[in-house]
Order: structure tokens, then sequence, then C-alpha cells
């Protein structure tokens, strides 16, 4: 699969790029972004010559030799970009969040599908090895049923972008679309479903907003059907990052930092303890990490190469919930309540997102 480029910030730099090196089955032939620089630093990581860089994307979407695009954009600038992607018969991979409203995220999806083109997102910490092993072990009843669970990651870092693009993007609610929660958070949210194996029914939460009006730290409560209980607490600052998984024959923990980090750090310590006459405690440390993005864009270039669905990237309507959490966990916090979901389309969220609670 060919594939071009859309956005050369730091995060296709320092993780798109080294990852496409290692990929199989798929060849960047082009690249653009706003900023000639950028778009010449990302082609030259790639040993592309610099007659592959634009800053004109949609030069990149007339060419014949292009059957995909990645965009590594700011979370505003989606819907345009995959709307015109999927217009021109390019499949779509875009980083999170796939948007920055639930109105822009359906849009989305509809282009995608009446294009017949896929569209994968960038869900990477779903297939962590710590998190493919805590769920394995859910699956085998390790610790029977999942009952309650915490992610916290206070040490996420604020990220400022390239000097050379978009610098301060996540800082400006516009093109963000929302803080640490939107940001950083939605992976905590997903993670979170995943481990529960329902979707929330209900969610609560208390933020708290910086001077520049996005928020710099979440605590967020998932009700799930049946009882079931998630937390989710982010923050850009100073902390630890942990997750803890309850049931009802036992537990699963691991700390990704003892000191200031986040929930995408290697994992220090896997540790399962099971209820049982023996007491068994199994140590099971995983310090390998990785961002598992050569496998993401390897196995999407085989779908789309064998007409599948893509195993590895997120798929369009996973991106729209991640988002939905996080929307709905900015509604309970401005309303000092738990909030229902789904969120339906006369929900003040869906059409302007974090905006409409913060004017």
């Amino acid at each position: 699969m060919r594939i071009a480029l859309i956005g050369c910030g730091w995060i296709v730099e320092r993780s798109h790029v080294p990852a496409l090196r290692d990929a199989v089955g798929i060849e960047v032939v082009a690249v653009a972004d706003t900023s000639i620089e950028r778009a010449q630093i990302v082609a030259k990581a790639l040993g592309l010559p610099q007659s592959a860089c634009t800053t004109d994307h949609r030069a990149l979407l007339d060419r014949a030799d292009v059957d995909a695009v990645s965009i590594g954009t700011p979370p505003d600038s989606h819907r345009a970009l995959v709307e015109e992607a999927a217009a021109a018969g390019k499949h779509v991979l875009c980083e999170k969040p796939l948007a920055t409203t639930l109105a822009d995220a359906d849009a989305i999806l509809a282009a995608c599908e009446r294009a017949g083109v896929q569209l994968g997102l960038f869900h990477n910490y779903l297939w962590y090895p710590e998190t493919q092993e805590a769920l394995k072990l859910i699956r085998e009843g390790a610790i029977g049923e999942v009952v309650a669970t915490e992610i916290s990651g206070f040490g996420l870092r604020p990220w400022v972008g390239a000097e050379q693009g978009a610098p301060g993007w996540r800082h400006r609610l516009g093109s963000s679309g929302g803080g640490a929660l939107m940001d950083a958070g939605v992976h905590a949210l997903y993670l979170t479903e995943a481990y529960h194996g329902a979707p929330a029914e209900r969610i609560g939460a208390t933020v708290r907003r910086g001077d520049d009006g996005v928020d710099t730290w979440a605590f967020c409560q998932l009700h799930f059907p049946g009882g079931g209980f998630g937390m989710v607490n982010v923050a850009w600052g100073e902390g630890d990052a942990r997750l803890s998984i309850m049931g009802t024959e036992g537990h699963i923990t691991f700390l990704f930092d003892e000191g200031t980090g986040y929930y995408g750090m290697p994992a220090r310590g896997f540790k399962v303890g099971r209820v049982g006459s023996d007491g068994r405690i199994w140590h099971r440390p995983l310090t390998w990490y990785r961002l598992f993005m050569p496998e993401l864009f390897s196995d999407f270039a085989a779908a789309v190469d064998h007409g599948e669905p893509s195993r590895y990237a997120a798929h369009g309507a996973e991106g729209r919930r991640a988002i939905e959490l996080a929307l709905g966990a900015y509604r309970a916090a401005e309303e000092g309540a738990t909030v229902a979901l789904p969120l339906t389309a006369a929900d003040p969220v869906y059409e302007r997102g974090y905006a409409a609670l913060t004017a």
C-alpha cells in the first residue's frame, strides 16, 4: 500500500516515522504540512526526496500513486481532511481524537461509508503488551468478574508541538477540542471499556480548567451495567501512573512509573493476585515496551490490500465512542451530575463539543 502523510508534527516525526520504517507492506510516497520545513524534516527521516514534500495536501489526493493517507494534524482539521480524502477514494488512518465534536465524527463516518474507504484510528494503547496480557487474563477468568478499574496518569506531558508548525495547539480549545482528557485521556477511556467488556451507561467527572480554557486535570467515573465501576484520572503535571483491575476473585495491577510519568510508559511491574487458600501471587514483569505502531501500520496496509477490516487500527465507530465519553465527562463536570450514555444529537456538546460548555 502506498501512503501519503498529511501533517508532519512532533508525533508524526517521533512516533509514526520510526514505525513506518519498520512496517511491512507499506510505502510512504509523499508528505504534506502547512510548514514546508516540517515536511522536509519528515521526508528526510523517511529517506524521501525533497520533491516528495508539499504544503498543499490536495496535491497528494490527486495522485494516482497514493492509496491511503495518514492524518496527523490537530483534531479540528480532521473532518475536512477525511472528507476530502474519502471523496478522492483514499483510505484513511487518523490520529486520535477522531474529531472535536460528535457531529464532525458522524460526518467523517458517513463520508468514508459513502466512498467505500477504510477509516482507522490510532488507538494503539489497546495493543500494548501490558494491555493484551491483562485482557487475556480477564478472558481466562483469572480474577473472576471485573467489578472495578482505575487508570491514573498524573504525569501527562502538555506537549507543545513542533516549533516550525503549530506549537501550543493543545492549549487552544478551538484546535484541540479539550485538554488533558481529550488529548491523552481518551486512551484511558477506551481502555476502561475494554477491561469491563461493555460500554459504560453513565459517566461523571470533576474537571479543572486552566487559564487557557482547556482542562489540566480530570477525574472521571464510568458506571457499567450490573454495577461495574471505572475511574479515569488524568492530569498535566507531576505524579505517577498506574492501573488496577479488581475482580470478584482477584486483581491485576501494574505500575508504569514510580515518579512522574504517564500510562504510556514501560510498565515497571505486572502483578496478578488471586483470592484463594494458597494466596498465590504471580509476578509477570513486562519491561519490554513498544508503541505497537509498526504492527498497526502493517495491519492497516494488509487490510486495505485484502478488502478486510483492520484488526489493530480502531474503527471509526470506536473513535467516535472515545470522544463521546470525553464529551460526556465534560458535560457531567459542568452540570455536577452523572450523564446518561450514549449522548444524543440534542445534547449541547453534539454540535459544538466542549466549547458549548465554556462559552
